[in-house]
Protein backbone atom coordinates (compact mmCIF):
# COMPACT_ATOMS: atom_id res chain seq x y z
CA UNK A 1 0.00 0.00 0.00
CA UNK A 2 1.16 3.28 -0.51
CA UNK A 3 0.06 6.60 0.06
CA UNK A 4 0.53 10.12 -0.16
CA UNK A 5 0.82 12.50 3.20
CA UNK A 6 0.48 16.14 3.12
CA UNK A 7 3.19 17.46 4.42
CA UNK A 8 2.27 18.98 7.93
CA UNK A 9 1.08 15.00 8.90
CA UNK A 10 4.60 14.17 7.64
CA UNK A 11 6.57 16.63 10.06
CA UNK A 12 4.44 15.20 12.62
CA UNK A 13 5.46 11.97 11.77
CA UNK A 14 9.04 13.11 11.75
CA UNK A 15 9.09 14.80 15.02
CA UNK A 16 7.68 12.00 16.67
CA UNK A 17 10.09 9.58 15.22
CA UNK A 18 12.76 11.55 16.31
CA UNK A 19 11.30 11.56 19.75
CA UNK A 20 11.90 8.16 20.24
CA UNK A 21 8.43 7.52 20.95
CA UNK A 22 8.36 4.87 17.77
CA UNK A 23 11.15 3.38 16.25
CA UNK A 24 9.71 4.20 12.88
CA UNK A 25 6.60 5.71 10.69
CA UNK A 26 5.06 2.54 9.91
CA UNK A 27 4.84 1.67 13.86
CA UNK A 28 3.39 5.28 14.51
CA UNK A 29 1.01 5.05 11.87
CA UNK A 30 -0.43 1.29 12.88
CA UNK A 31 -0.72 2.58 16.39
CA UNK A 32 -2.60 5.83 15.20
CA UNK A 33 -5.16 3.99 12.76
CA UNK A 34 -5.57 1.10 15.19
CA UNK A 35 -7.16 3.57 17.96
CA UNK A 36 -9.09 5.69 15.54
CA UNK A 37 -11.04 2.74 14.83
CA UNK A 38 -11.25 1.42 18.19
CA UNK A 39 -12.65 5.32 19.28
CA UNK A 40 -15.30 5.06 16.36
CA UNK A 41 -16.17 1.65 17.17
CA UNK A 42 -17.06 3.22 20.16
CA UNK A 43 -18.69 6.27 18.77
CA UNK A 44 -16.02 8.01 20.08
CA UNK A 45 -14.81 9.83 16.34
CA UNK A 46 -14.02 13.44 16.54
CA UNK A 47 -12.44 15.82 13.69
CA UNK A 48 -9.81 17.53 14.05
CA UNK A 49 -11.02 20.99 14.46
CA UNK A 50 -13.31 18.94 17.27
CA UNK A 51 -10.02 17.52 18.99
CA UNK A 52 -8.68 20.98 19.39
CA UNK A 53 -11.45 22.60 20.67
CA UNK A 54 -11.18 19.59 23.69
CA UNK A 55 -7.69 20.32 24.07
CA UNK A 56 -8.53 23.80 24.45
CA UNK A 57 -11.08 23.27 26.63
CA UNK A 58 -9.10 20.83 28.66
CA UNK A 59 -6.33 23.64 29.32
CA UNK A 60 -8.59 25.96 29.94
CA UNK A 61 -9.95 24.07 32.80
CA UNK A 62 -6.21 23.54 34.37
CA UNK A 63 -5.41 27.03 34.42
CA UNK A 64 -8.74 27.94 35.87
CA UNK A 65 -9.06 24.89 38.46
CA UNK A 66 -5.19 23.18 38.55
CA UNK A 67 -4.86 19.30 37.78
CA UNK A 68 -4.13 16.16 39.74
CA UNK A 69 -1.03 14.56 40.22
CA UNK A 70 -1.07 11.46 37.54
CA UNK A 71 -0.21 8.61 39.71
CA UNK A 72 -3.46 9.91 41.79
CA UNK A 73 -5.35 10.12 38.91
CA UNK A 74 -4.42 6.51 37.67
CA UNK A 75 -5.62 5.92 41.48
CA UNK A 76 -9.12 7.34 41.16
CA UNK A 77 -9.13 5.48 37.72
CA UNK A 78 -8.26 2.50 38.64
CA UNK A 79 -10.70 2.83 41.97
CA UNK A 80 -13.58 3.74 39.30
CA UNK A 81 -13.00 0.97 37.53
CA UNK A 82 -13.17 -1.51 40.84
CA UNK A 83 -16.31 -0.10 41.57
CA UNK A 84 -17.69 -0.83 38.47
CA UNK A 85 -16.31 -4.23 38.10
CA UNK A 86 -18.23 -4.65 41.67
CA UNK A 87 -21.40 -3.13 40.41
CA UNK A 88 -21.54 -4.81 37.37
CA UNK A 89 -21.57 -8.54 39.65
Amino acid sequence: MNITLNPEVEKLIDDEVKSGRYSNPAELLNQAVHHFVIARDFGQEFSPGEVDKLIAVGLEDLDANGGIDGEEFFRQMAAHSDAARQARR
